[in-house]
């Protein structure tokens, strides 16, 4: 890769902890130049296939490189420094390949928040009608809240929510949102960060700093940490819940070679009514 694309890398990779502004003008080009140099030592040919590769844009090197989410907290050899794309990203790529390839028909789309990777994916498919939404207009095809969509009932065979929820402060009624306008039979995935070593979810409202946010729920702009009991609160909202093993049931050496979130993918479905 070029430089400007190494410096790109090293910007994107360090943007959250950046934004902070707890630094002065030569440290963030100290942190900057220290991040081109990681991107430029990740993308070295790997001297055999003990390297890692993006099964986005089929990059290949020794590792990929670390996410900062500021105020301390890094996600370790995460991000793919050609196409950004994050564990979640190259984990979905297998899990709607499963989904999306068997389709017998044309299925529309909902997609929230649309990350650029994941969109590349959707539209790839032949089967996909697609839609991107998010509140902010400039960042999808169409703004939405998702705790008040405009959508009618059963507008959409698929709604791919990845990585919104633990930004939304009524969960509950974005959740309850994502059933209505899904049809019967329709799937959705509603992926979220999850601390599998809490049984419950953690919340408090009273945390708003974004340095104790992101001690608390890992990013400074969530306003939870979802635990073991999410699937059940997707239940709740009247999802029937499949725990699939997609990724575990592609090894551990393809897992660890692709950089994947090693975690069950949580399909979730709206029973047909009853005749």
């Amino acid at each position: 890769m070029d430089l400007k694309r190494l410096v790109r890398a090293s910007s994107y990779a360090n943007y959250n902890r950046l934004s902070t502004r707890r630094y002065s003008k030569l440290s963030t080009a100290a942190i900057i130049a220290a991040g081109t140099l990681e991107a430029w030592s990740s993308a070295a040919k790997p001297k055999s296939d003990a390297g890692v590769e993006c099964n986005i844009c089929h990059w290949r090197g020794r590792r990929f490189i670390d996410f900062h989410t500021g105020y301390g907290h890094v996600y370790r050899d995460s991000v793919c420094p050609s196409c950004f794309s994050h564990p979640r990203h190259r984990s979905y790529a297998f899990v709607m390949e499963e989904i999306f390839s068997r389709a017998t028909r044309s299925l529309k789309v909902l997609h929230f928040a649309p990350e650029p990777q994941i969109t590349r994916l959707l539209r790839g498919q032949p089967s996909v009608e697609y839609l991107s939404v998010d509140i902010d207009p400039l960042r999808a095809m169409r703004r939405e809240d998702i705790c008040n969509l405009s959508f009618k009932d059963n507008s959409f065979d698929a709604i791919v929510c990845i990585h919104v929820l633990e930004h939304i402060d009524d969960d509950k009624r974005a959740m309850s949102e994502l059933y209505r306008v899904l049809t019967p039979n329709g799937v959705a995935l509603l992926d979220v960060p999850i601390d599998w070593s809490r049984e419950r979810t953690y919340e408090d409202p009273s945390i708003t700093s974004p340095e104790e946010r992101t001690k608390a729920f890992w990013q400074w702009d969530h306003v939870r940490l979802y635990g073991r009991d999410y699937p059940n609160k997707l239940r709740a909202a009247g999802f029937v819940v499949e725990e699939k093993q997609y990724i575990q049931n592609l090894g551990a050496n393809r897992a660890q070679r692709f950089g994947l979130e090693v975690m069950p993918s949580f399909v979730c479905t709206k029973r047909a009514a009853a005749d």
